[in-house]
């Protein structure tokens, strides 16, 4: 069972965007493709590159945000098992937190995901986010869609995923 899961996620990471028109972006050695509507602010500090992206018109309280980190030392050598648990671990209290799955990209990142409805800090409506994280060599690259609305495709998580690839600083 766990295996055809596996294949499952593994082939809707791999599957095109479809007819949505995109534009290809890049963030520390890190390229993706992003709706061309949607805009973004960086950050980049203590080796944390973090990149977040809204649509223009953002009536569901949509974002992806991309984060690549270099791993700490007990992390470094940590098994895919380990990032799950402390990913499902690192969630807000009272949060609902789905099993955690494993993830393959069409570019051969592997990592774990899990889905999470929670309430933000200050806010009285429930939102739902969707977190993979990748190991790459020494980083850990985090893909996370949260919305109020979520679109129940996640076509634009999808075609950030599924383009995700290392690029060469230009």
């Amino acid at each position: 069972m766990k295996a055809l899961l596996f294949a499952v996620v593994a082939t809707t990471l791999s599957c095109g965007n479809g007819s949505v028109p995109s534009q290809h972006v890049q963030i520390a050695h890190l390229g993706f493709d992003v709706p061309d509507d949607w805009r973004n602010a960086d950050t980049e500090r203590n080796g944390l590159v973090t990149s977040v992206w809204t649509p223009a018109n953002n009536d569901h309280k949509e974002s992806i945000t991309v984060i690549r980190s270099e791993r700490s030392p007990a992390v470094a050598s940590a098994r895919i098992s380990t990032i799950e648990s402390l990913l499902a671990s690192a969630q807000s209290p009272g949060a609902r937190v789905s099993p955690a799955q494993l993830v393959t990209t069409a570019q051969g990142l592997s990592g774990v995901r899990i889905e999470v409805d929670y309430v933000p800090p200050g806010l009285t409506a429930s939102y739902h986010r969707v977190h993979v994280v990748l190991v790459d060599g020494t980083s850990l690259i985090h893909v996370l869609y949260t919305a109020r609305s979520p679109d129940a495709s996640l076509q634009t998580f999808n075609l950030v995923l599924g383009s995700l690839h290392e690029e060469s600083q230009s």
